[in-house]
């Protein structure tokens, strides 16, 4: 690949978060899948975390989705992303609410193709599916919002790549989600989620200390609930080995059963809070006896983004705009945009 992975580079600059080992692997399992050597359904629970959904239609279509951590991307990924769009799918794509794009009726013998196309921009579908740690979302004005206590997006990116390729992210009872929040307003919704990060700061005289007010078993769908509150205060470089134990747990103890009722929200109604809470600081115990991780960066001084001090270019007219996208060929069934 033409990026190169380094779990020091955070921000706008940082780098890829794709791995062709894994496109290997899609190859090979996908072959052994042909030769009658995994069943359908292992089949599907290896693609899923894979990012590829089968579709509903007949024929060979299928989803593709394509992790966009905290919304973040480059020229070149945009790129990568309108020329997969183009030659692998209808000729756009679809952003989601957890900050991802998805390409529907991609055949699946071109699936490895688009997988390596992305990987060249630094792009990963791995666990953008399937019972895994989902894409890791953040406050789409985190960074630029004049009244935020911080810029939460190195946090979110420490753990995106913590949690990616982890060894339980892929093998979970149902999906997890993470989302990051930094500003007065919570336009992360982060008390939907699993598990939710809003930042705080504790000032004692000239001393800030950053951390987080974590709040976890939160939900839409079936039994809609809010998170509840775990920590009021969470020193920040803490976040790794906190986000670990209650993986673990869920990991532990989830319901691997019945689909339709094994989010983690439904463990923590069985489990009563007060034995999850007691399971949850055996699990952190744990993990800090093991040594525990920390941020590739000072917690209390995280990498800062300033604003660039060259004049931008100018974008394209609104006409210029509209004749491009009108310009552009959609092909294939399905809804057409208009």
């Amino acid at each position: 690949m033409s990026a190169v992975d380094d779990s020091r580079t955070l921000g706008r600059t940082r780098l890829s978060f794709a791995s062709e080992a894994d496109i290997d692997e899609f190859v090979e399992t996908l072959e052994k899948f042909e030769r009658g050597e995994l069943t359908p359904d292992q089949w599907r629970a290896f693609r899923l975390v894979r990012g590829t959904y089968g579709q509903r239609q007949t024929g060979d279509v299928q989803m593709l989705r394509i992790k966009i951590p905290q919304g973040i991307l480059t020229t070149r990924q945009l790129e990568a992303l309108a020329e997969v769009g183009e030659q692998y799918s209808r000729g756009f794509g679809h952003i989601t609410t957890r900050q991802n794009v998805q390409f529907h009726f991609v055949k699946l013998h071109d699936v490895e193709p688009a997988m390596r196309q992305l990987a060249e921009a630094g792009l990963t579908t791995r666990e953008a599916c399937g019972n895994s740690v989902r894409n890791i979302t953040a406050c789409q004005y985190a960074g630029v919002a004049a009244d935020e206590v911080f810029d939460v997006t190195p946090y979110a990116d420490a753990m995106t790549r913590y949690l990616l390729r982890h060894r339980l992210s892929s093998s979970l009872p149902r999906k997890f989600k993470i989302a990051f929040e930094g500003c007065a307003d919570d336009h992360a919704i982060v008390g939907m989620h699993d598990l939710g990060f809003r930042a705080v700061e504790h000032v004692n005289g000239s001393a800030r200390e950053l951390g987080f007010r974590v709040v976890v078993g939160g939900g839409t769908s079936i039994m809609c609930k809010s998170a509840v509150v775990l920590y009021d205060f969470l020193p920040a470089n803490d976040i790794l080995n906190v986000a670990e134990a209650i993986i673990r747990v869920f990991h532990k103890y989830g319901d691997y059963k019945h689909k339709q009722r094994n989010r983690m929200k439904f463990m923590m109604k069985d489990m009563g809070w007060e034995r999850w809470r007691d399971e949850f600081g055996q699990a952190l115990t744990t993990v800090m006896a093991e040594g525990g991780a920390d941020l590739p960066f000072d917690a209390n001084d995280p990498p800062v983004e300033h604003a660039p001090d060259w004049e931008p270019a100018s974008g394209p007219s609104v006409l210029e705009t509209v004749a491009r996208a009108t310009g552009s060929k959609v092909k294939g069934p399905g809804i057409t945009p208009q």
